[in-house]
Protein backbone atom coordinates (compact mmCIF):
# COMPACT_ATOMS: atom_id res chain seq x y z
CA UNK A 1 0.00 0.00 0.00
CA UNK A 2 1.52 3.37 -0.45
CA UNK A 3 1.67 6.29 1.67
CA UNK A 4 2.07 10.13 0.43
CA UNK A 5 5.09 11.47 1.38
CA UNK A 6 5.10 13.58 4.47
CA UNK A 7 5.21 16.70 2.18
CA UNK A 8 1.73 17.43 2.09
CA UNK A 9 2.49 18.51 -1.67
CA UNK A 10 0.37 17.59 -4.95
CA UNK A 11 2.64 13.84 -6.22
CA UNK A 12 5.38 14.40 -8.56
CA UNK A 13 5.45 12.73 -11.89
CA UNK A 14 7.15 9.36 -12.24
CA UNK A 15 5.11 7.82 -9.62
CA UNK A 16 3.26 4.32 -10.01
CA UNK A 17 0.22 4.22 -12.12
CA UNK A 18 -1.60 2.67 -8.89
CA UNK A 19 -0.51 5.49 -6.79
CA UNK A 20 -1.51 8.51 -8.86
CA UNK A 21 -3.79 10.83 -7.46
CA UNK A 22 -4.01 9.38 -4.02
CA UNK A 23 -3.54 12.25 -1.80
CA UNK A 24 -5.12 14.35 0.69
CA UNK A 25 -6.53 18.15 -0.40
CA UNK A 26 -6.76 19.31 3.39
CA UNK A 27 -10.08 20.79 3.77
CA UNK A 28 -9.77 23.08 6.47
CA UNK A 29 -13.48 24.61 7.96
CA UNK A 30 -14.89 22.25 6.29
CA UNK A 31 -18.06 20.06 8.01
CA UNK A 32 -18.31 16.88 7.50
CA UNK A 33 -21.76 15.28 6.56
CA UNK A 34 -22.89 14.45 9.76
CA UNK A 35 -26.53 13.67 8.31
CA UNK A 36 -25.36 10.31 6.74
CA UNK A 37 -25.69 7.56 7.96
CA UNK A 38 -23.05 4.37 8.71
CA UNK A 39 -22.78 1.29 10.75
CA UNK A 40 -21.03 0.76 14.33
CA UNK A 41 -19.56 -2.35 15.12
CA UNK A 42 -22.04 -3.60 16.90
CA UNK A 43 -24.45 -3.43 13.85
CA UNK A 44 -26.42 -0.49 14.89
CA UNK A 45 -27.14 2.00 12.02
CA UNK A 46 -26.54 5.40 13.27
CA UNK A 47 -25.57 8.96 11.65
CA UNK A 48 -21.79 10.36 11.85
CA UNK A 49 -23.67 13.07 14.09
CA UNK A 50 -23.88 10.27 17.05
CA UNK A 51 -20.04 10.47 17.51
CA UNK A 52 -20.30 14.32 17.79
CA UNK A 53 -21.59 15.46 21.10
CA UNK A 54 -20.67 19.28 21.09
CA UNK A 55 -18.04 18.88 23.63
CA UNK A 56 -15.59 16.49 22.77
CA UNK A 57 -13.12 16.77 19.53
CA UNK A 58 -13.08 13.56 17.26
CA UNK A 59 -9.70 12.35 15.47
CA UNK A 60 -11.52 10.70 12.29
CA UNK A 61 -9.09 8.02 10.52
CA UNK A 62 -10.30 6.70 7.11
CA UNK A 63 -8.85 2.98 6.88
CA UNK A 64 -10.38 -0.70 6.44
CA UNK A 65 -9.87 -4.25 8.08
CA UNK A 66 -8.35 -6.27 4.94
CA UNK A 67 -5.40 -3.21 4.32
CA UNK A 68 -2.08 -5.39 3.60
CA UNK A 69 -0.12 -2.99 5.40
CA UNK A 70 -0.69 0.80 5.62
CA UNK A 71 -3.65 0.66 7.84
CA UNK A 72 -1.94 -1.56 10.63
CA UNK A 73 1.59 0.60 10.32
CA UNK A 74 -0.93 3.45 10.89
CA UNK A 75 -3.21 1.95 13.85
CA UNK A 76 -0.17 0.62 15.76
CA UNK A 77 1.68 4.14 15.30
CA UNK A 78 -1.55 6.13 16.73
CA UNK A 79 -2.35 3.39 19.43
CA UNK A 80 1.07 3.93 20.49
CA UNK A 81 0.68 7.76 20.74
CA UNK A 82 -2.61 7.22 22.08
CA UNK A 83 -1.22 5.30 24.70
CA UNK A 84 0.97 7.61 26.27
CA UNK A 85 -0.85 10.74 25.89
CA UNK A 86 -1.63 12.43 28.95
CA UNK A 87 -5.28 13.30 27.70
CA UNK A 88 -8.34 11.19 28.31
CA UNK A 89 -9.76 9.52 25.68
CA UNK A 90 -13.54 9.21 26.33
CA UNK A 91 -13.43 12.21 28.52
CA UNK A 92 -11.08 14.59 26.81
CA UNK A 93 -12.02 13.47 22.89
CA UNK A 94 -12.93 10.24 20.77
CA UNK A 95 -11.53 8.46 17.91
CA UNK A 96 -13.80 7.51 14.78
CA UNK A 97 -12.07 5.09 12.23
CA UNK A 98 -14.70 4.72 9.27
CA UNK A 99 -13.87 1.88 6.36
CA UNK A 100 -13.27 3.10 2.86
CA UNK A 101 -14.31 -0.63 1.75
CA UNK A 102 -18.01 -0.56 1.34
CA UNK A 103 -17.97 -4.72 1.44
CA UNK A 104 -16.79 -4.77 5.02
CA UNK A 105 -19.31 -6.29 7.33
CA UNK A 106 -19.56 -4.88 11.06
CA UNK A 107 -18.22 -8.54 12.36
CA UNK A 108 -15.33 -7.88 10.42
CA UNK A 109 -15.14 -4.17 11.84
CA UNK A 110 -15.36 -5.19 15.36
CA UNK A 111 -12.67 -7.31 15.37
CA UNK A 112 -10.46 -4.50 14.42
CA UNK A 113 -11.78 -2.63 17.00
CA UNK A 114 -11.07 -5.15 19.89
CA UNK A 115 -7.24 -5.17 18.44
CA UNK A 116 -6.28 -1.69 18.60
CA UNK A 117 -8.47 -1.21 21.62
CA UNK A 118 -6.29 -3.98 23.11
CA UNK A 119 -2.80 -1.82 22.20
CA UNK A 120 -3.97 0.82 24.35
CA UNK A 121 -4.28 -0.11 28.37
CA UNK A 122 -3.56 2.94 29.95
CA UNK A 123 -6.54 4.04 28.35
CA UNK A 124 -9.08 2.57 29.96
CA UNK A 125 -11.91 3.95 27.82
CA UNK A 126 -10.92 3.12 24.65
CA UNK A 127 -13.54 0.33 23.97
CA UNK A 128 -16.40 3.11 24.17
CA UNK A 129 -14.32 5.99 22.93
CA UNK A 130 -12.67 4.53 19.62
CA UNK A 131 -14.98 3.31 17.52
CA UNK A 132 -14.98 1.65 14.33
CA UNK A 133 -17.63 1.71 11.62
CA UNK A 134 -18.46 0.61 7.84
CA UNK A 135 -20.88 2.82 5.66
CA UNK A 136 -22.03 1.86 2.25
CA UNK A 137 -20.23 3.52 -1.11
CA UNK A 138 -22.28 6.40 -1.26
CA UNK A 139 -21.52 7.80 2.22
CA UNK A 140 -18.12 7.12 2.04
CA UNK A 141 -17.75 8.87 -0.97
CA UNK A 142 -19.54 12.01 0.87
CA UNK A 143 -16.69 11.82 3.50
CA UNK A 144 -13.89 11.21 1.56
CA UNK A 145 -14.81 14.12 -0.79
CA UNK A 146 -15.72 16.30 2.52
CA UNK A 147 -12.21 15.54 3.95
CA UNK A 148 -10.32 15.65 0.63
CA UNK A 149 -9.18 12.08 0.90
CA UNK A 150 -8.52 10.64 -2.34
CA UNK A 151 -7.74 7.04 -2.73
CA UNK A 152 -8.35 4.41 -5.81
CA UNK A 153 -9.47 0.59 -5.54
CA UNK A 154 -6.68 -1.84 -7.97
CA UNK A 155 -8.88 -3.51 -9.86
CA UNK A 156 -5.94 -6.04 -10.03
CA UNK A 157 -4.98 -6.74 -6.57
CA UNK A 158 -8.46 -5.82 -5.12
CA UNK A 159 -7.03 -3.38 -2.53
CA UNK A 160 -7.15 0.15 -1.68
CA UNK A 161 -4.74 2.52 -2.41
CA UNK A 162 -4.90 5.34 -0.38
CA UNK A 163 -2.62 7.93 1.70
CA UNK A 164 -2.43 8.11 5.25
CA UNK A 165 -4.36 10.47 7.33
CA UNK A 166 -5.99 11.55 10.73
CA UNK A 167 -8.35 14.43 10.70
CA UNK A 168 -8.89 16.55 13.96
CA UNK A 169 -12.23 17.60 13.68
CA UNK A 170 -14.25 19.83 16.34
CA UNK A 171 -16.85 18.86 18.81
CA UNK A 172 -19.44 20.28 15.58
CA UNK A 173 -17.85 18.40 13.24
CA UNK A 174 -15.78 20.85 11.77
CA UNK A 175 -12.49 20.06 10.27
CA UNK A 176 -9.65 22.05 12.56
CA UNK A 177 -6.45 20.16 11.43
CA UNK A 178 -4.74 16.98 9.75
CA UNK A 179 -2.18 14.74 10.21
CA UNK A 180 -0.40 13.04 7.13
CA UNK A 181 2.51 10.99 8.70
CA UNK A 182 2.49 7.55 9.84
CA UNK A 183 3.65 7.83 13.36
CA UNK A 184 2.11 10.49 15.91
CA UNK A 185 4.56 12.33 17.97
CA UNK A 186 2.56 12.82 21.40
CA UNK A 187 2.79 16.53 21.54
CA UNK A 188 2.03 17.35 18.01
CA UNK A 189 -1.34 15.05 18.44
CA UNK A 190 -2.12 16.50 22.04
CA UNK A 191 -1.62 19.81 20.63
CA UNK A 192 -4.12 19.03 17.71
CA UNK A 193 -6.64 18.23 19.78
CA UNK A 194 -6.67 20.80 22.33
CA UNK A 195 -6.59 23.35 19.26
CA UNK A 196 -9.64 21.00 17.97
CA UNK A 197 -11.32 21.35 21.10
CA UNK A 198 -11.78 24.99 21.04
CA UNK A 199 -10.76 25.53 24.94
CA UNK A 200 -13.22 22.24 26.12
CA UNK A 201 -9.99 20.13 27.39
CA UNK A 202 -6.42 20.40 28.24
CA UNK A 203 -5.29 22.95 31.15
CA UNK A 204 -5.09 26.92 31.08
CA UNK A 205 -1.48 26.45 30.32
CA UNK A 206 -1.99 24.55 27.58
CA UNK A 207 -4.46 26.81 26.57
CA UNK A 208 -1.90 29.34 26.22
CA UNK A 209 0.45 27.87 24.80
CA UNK A 210 -1.62 27.06 21.85
CA UNK A 211 -2.49 30.84 21.56
CA UNK A 212 1.08 30.87 20.84
CA UNK A 213 0.57 28.50 18.19
CA UNK A 214 -0.83 28.33 14.15
CA UNK A 215 -1.47 25.31 11.89
CA UNK A 216 0.81 25.11 9.05
CA UNK A 217 -1.20 22.99 6.45
CA UNK A 218 2.23 22.99 4.66
CA UNK A 219 3.77 20.79 7.46
CA UNK A 220 0.84 19.75 9.02
CA UNK A 221 1.47 20.66 12.46
CA UNK A 222 1.40 23.77 14.41
CA UNK A 223 3.83 26.51 14.75
CA UNK A 224 4.97 29.07 16.61
CA UNK A 225 3.70 32.20 15.60
CA UNK A 226 6.52 35.42 16.25
CA UNK A 227 3.64 38.18 16.93
CA UNK A 228 1.73 36.54 19.12
CA UNK A 229 5.28 35.19 21.20
CA UNK A 230 6.08 38.96 21.31
CA UNK A 231 2.70 39.82 22.75
CA UNK A 232 2.76 37.05 25.33
CA UNK A 233 6.18 38.29 26.12
CA UNK A 234 5.46 41.77 26.39
CA UNK A 235 2.51 40.75 29.32
CA UNK A 236 4.95 38.73 31.11
CA UNK A 237 7.30 41.17 31.44
CA UNK A 238 4.36 43.59 32.32
CA UNK A 239 2.97 41.30 34.78
CA UNK A 240 6.99 40.74 36.51
CA UNK A 241 6.91 44.20 36.96
CA UNK A 242 3.72 44.96 38.66
CA UNK A 243 4.36 41.75 41.27
CA UNK A 244 8.14 43.35 41.78
CA UNK A 245 6.63 46.95 42.40
CA UNK A 246 3.72 45.45 44.45
CA UNK A 247 5.71 44.92 47.81
CA UNK A 248 7.49 48.71 47.50
CA UNK A 249 3.72 50.24 46.67
CA UNK A 250 2.70 48.12 50.01
CA UNK A 251 5.32 49.30 51.83
CA UNK A 252 4.52 53.16 50.78
CA UNK A 253 0.82 52.86 51.29
CA UNK A 254 1.55 51.59 55.00
CA UNK A 255 4.38 54.32 55.98
CA UNK A 256 1.73 56.67 54.80
CA UNK A 257 -1.23 54.73 56.69
CA UNK A 258 1.22 55.46 60.01
CA UNK A 259 2.23 58.55 59.45
CA UNK A 260 -1.23 60.20 59.00
CA UNK A 261 -2.42 58.14 62.14
CA UNK A 262 0.80 59.82 63.61
CA UNK A 263 -0.28 63.25 62.72
CA UNK A 264 -3.76 62.64 63.74
CA UNK A 265 -2.80 61.12 67.25
CA UNK A 266 -0.59 64.54 67.71
CA UNK A 267 -3.66 66.44 66.30
CA UNK A 268 -5.95 65.01 68.92
CA UNK A 269 -3.32 65.33 71.97
CA UNK A 270 -2.87 69.40 71.17
CA UNK A 271 -6.79 69.26 70.86
CA UNK A 272 -7.25 67.82 74.57
CA UNK A 273 -4.55 69.97 75.81
CA UNK A 274 -5.47 72.86 74.82
CA UNK A 275 -9.20 72.25 76.12
CA UNK A 276 -7.67 71.68 79.28
CA UNK A 277 -6.51 74.99 79.95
Amino acid sequence: MWAQPDTGVQLNEGIPAQAEGVTVDQHLGTRLPLDEQVVDSSGHTVTLEHYFDGQRPVIVTLNYSDCPMLCSVQLNALSRTLNEMDLDLGNDFRVLTVSIDPNEKPERSRETQQLYVDQVPDQPRAGEAWHFATASESTIEKLTDALGFRYRFDKITKEYNHPAMLAFVSPEGVITSYSLRVDFPVEDMKRSLIAAGDGTIGSPVDRIIMWCLSYDPDRGRYVAVAWKLMRLGGALTVAVILLGLTPYWIGKRRKSLTGAEANEDQETSATDGGADE
